[in-house]
């Protein structure tokens, strides 16, 4: 079967993929999150959610919707609310769950 579910956690303080300001998003916190290693060779459906990691003082993450540009292992978490680059990488971890293939 080509059929494929994969899923990831992209820490808060990852400073490969680090959460910033989105451009072209209209200047929206998001942030970059790399899924190669689950080997997709098409867009796949990606579910995120953020939360407070364990190091991270309690306080609420920004809702996301996901986007995924060109790259079937790229997509970008953009939060839906008001938040700053330095409250979300403190804390805030993005969850995801992908389905897609990995064959044709």
């Amino acid at each position: 079967p080509c059929a494929l579910i994969c899923s990831g956690v992209s820490r808060h303080d990852d400073t490969t993929q680090s959460w910033s300001y989105i451009g072209w998003r209209n200047w929206k916190l998001g942030k970059r999150v790399d899924v190669s290693e689950c080997g997709f060779v098409s867009n796949p459906v990606i579910t995120a959610t953020t939360r407070v990691s364990h190091t991270g003082n309690g306080e609420n993450c920004p809702s996301v919707t996901t986007e995924q540009l060109w790259m079937p292992n790229l997509f970008y978490a953009i939060s839906v609310e008001e938040y700053t680059v330095e409250e979300a990488s403190k804390q805030c971890d993005i969850h995801w769950i992908a389905t897609g293939y990995n064959c044709s």
